[in-house]
Parts: C-alpha cells; structure tokens; sequence
C-alpha cells in the first residue's frame, strides 16, 4: 500500500492549487461607515484590592500602595479581606459564650481605613469574603495563626453553617457594615461598641467564589445571600448588592439558574437590586430583565437577581466614571 500513498498526496495538492486561484478572484469588500454610530461602549477602568500583609502600614510599599490607589480616581474598586489571614479578615474570630464577645477590629481597621480613605468621594464594592469559621459545624474548631501576617489554608471548613436560619452570620454582617458606616453596632448580649466612622459604602458584595470556599450549593448561597441583604438593609436601605461571585461558571451553571431566578421573593424588601460578577467569561444565558443603570431600580416589584454582563461593555461597570473638580493628596502613615 506505501507505493500508492504519493500518487494519492500529489493529487491532492493539484486540485487544491487549482481551485485557489479561483478563490482568489472573489475577494471580500468591507466598507466602514465612520460617520454612522451604531453603537456606544461604556466602560469603567476598576481595580481590586485584596488583604495581604504587604498592605499594612508600616511595609515598605503601603504609602505609595494607597497614594496611588487615590491617585488613579477609580470606581467600583473591590476590596477583599480573605481567608488565608483570619487575623486581618475576621472581625469575631471566637464565638459570643457567657456574655463576652471577640470583636476586635484593630488589625482590620487600619487597612480597611486606607483604602476607604484613599477612594473616598468615589464608589466601592466591599467584600469581608470570609464567615467566622465558628458558625460552621465542624469536628473540632478551626485554629488559626497568632501571627496575623502568616497564611493559613484550611480555614474555611465546614459545609452546615450551625444556624440553619442563617441568621447568625447576617446578624454578623450587618453588624460588620454598621462599624464602618453607622459609628458602631450592639453586640449578640446588648454591649455597644463606638467605632466612630461613618464611611459611605454604596455597594457591598456577599462572599467570593462560593463553589470553593465551603462548597455552598445554590440554596445555601441564596438563603446566606438574602439573609446578609435583610440585615444591612435595616441601617441601609440605599445600599446596593453584589452576588455570585463565582471562580468557575463555566462549571457551575446550577448556581447560576437558582439565584438569577429565585423560586421566593422576600417582601420586606421588594426593591433590592443586585448584580452578580463573575472571575472569567463565560457563554450568554437567559436572566431576568436588567435595570438600565446600576443606580436605578430594578424593573420588578419582586427580589429579582440579575446578571449583567455583556461582552458590547454594557455590564457591570456600566456607569460613566465620575471626575473629582478638587483632590487633595493622600497622607503618608505616621
């Protein structure tokens, strides 16, 4: 059979040189009409933020770090306390037991400060992407290092938060929000805590890729969402949301359909509007309808959850970036 393999190759390569010149003879026409505007991209140039020990003050690159961050005047700049440093991520790192409470922002406030400060005057999404280990069902509790600079991996564990109601990790997060925003919060046992900032936070986005940490299925996640939402709305109802922040959505259409298109609505709060991101692209898919802009309303009296991402630009940061008629400088720690 080998001896008939060239004859069979040359064959070939004459009919595709015989029918080449003929392409050839056709060539396509594209005419541009630059004076026709068929449509009009906005696009708003954003950044993140993420919680690492170089950040801090007293680091060799926090001054120009958060020099710059002002510097560049972005909005919708995410900001994400994570779990690898509980220390620098978790407001209550023990459990509230026999009237006493860990609440201890002291190494969470510097950072956070920073960075509201640095953008102040323009929007942010913040995002305390880690729930305090102990409102998981666990074998035993999850340790974490005394030493707030060093990472830790394992510190999400557990899959049933112990309060099925999710009431208690929404209590925590709205008490989370109102120690930036309201000057403080009352604890679980009725104590008070004066923090004296009123930032505003106009966007706040629940957890960070939800398929890995804590492997949350759609109702989880939805259930936590709404309950997060509930409890932030009561101090803020101008606050907006963002949800569904997934690593992987290619691969997980499911969390997708359930929280795009929920089977219940929550009445005590038929005008929150939310938008959920995504880490990579991904095909289009059918969602509910979407509000026009990110500061108007969604078009259903109904807790509706929608996607917005469009390859034309027209997505989540659609909303023209505003400019600042006056700075002033960022101040150096001392």
């Amino acid at each position: 059979m080998n001896r008939y393999r060239p004859p069979l190759l040359l064959a070939v390569f004459f009919c595709v040189i015989a029918v080449s010149p003929s392409l050839a003879q056709a060539p396509a026409t594209l005419t541009a009409h630059w004076d026709k505007v068929t449509g009009v991209s906005k696009t708003t140039a954003t950044l993140q933020v993420v919680v690492n020990p170089p950040l801090r003050r007293g680091s060799a690159i926090h001054d120009n770090a958060f020099k710059s961050l002002h510097d560049i005047q972005a909005d919708y700049v995410r900001y994400v306390p994570w779990l690898p440093y509980p220390k620098l991520a978790v407001a209550e790192l023990e459990p509230p037991t026999n009237g006493k409470t860990s609440w201890d922002f002291s190494l969470i406030d510097p950072m956070t400060i920073d960075f509201l400060e640095a953008t102040k005057d323009h929007s942010v999404i913040l995002n305390f992407s880690t729930i305090p280990a102990w409102m998981f069902k666990t074998d035993k509790p999850v340790t974490y290092p005394a030493d707030p600079d060093q990472p830790v991996w394992d510190y999400t564990q557990g899959t049933e938060f112990r309060d099925p109601t999710m009431k208690e990790v929404g209590d925590y997060y709205g008490r989370l929000f109102s120690w930036y925003t309201q000057g403080g919060f009352t604890d679980e046992f009725g104590k008070r805590h004066e923090s004296g900032y009123h930032y505003s936070i106009p966007y706040w986005e629940v957890l960070n890729e939800i398929e890995f940490e804590h492997q949350m299925t759609p109702e989880t996640y939805t259930k936590l969402y709404d309950s997060v939402v509930e409890s932030i709305r009561r101090v803020a109802p101008q606050t907006k949301f963002v949800g569904l922040a997934l690593a992987q959505p290619s691969t997980h259409p499911e969390q997708l359909n359930t929280f795009s298109i929920p089977k219940t609505t929550n009445p005590a709060f038929p005008s929150i509007s939310s938008r959920i991101t995504f880490m990579r692209s991904l095909p289009a898919i059918r969602t509910p309808p979407c509000s026009p802009t990110l500061s108007s309303p969604m078009p259903t009296a109904s807790l509706v959850r929608c996607a917005t991402w469009r390859r034309s630009g027209k997505g989540f940061l659609r909303k023209p970036r505003r400019r600042l008629t006056k700075s002033a400088p960022f101040p150096p720690t001392t």
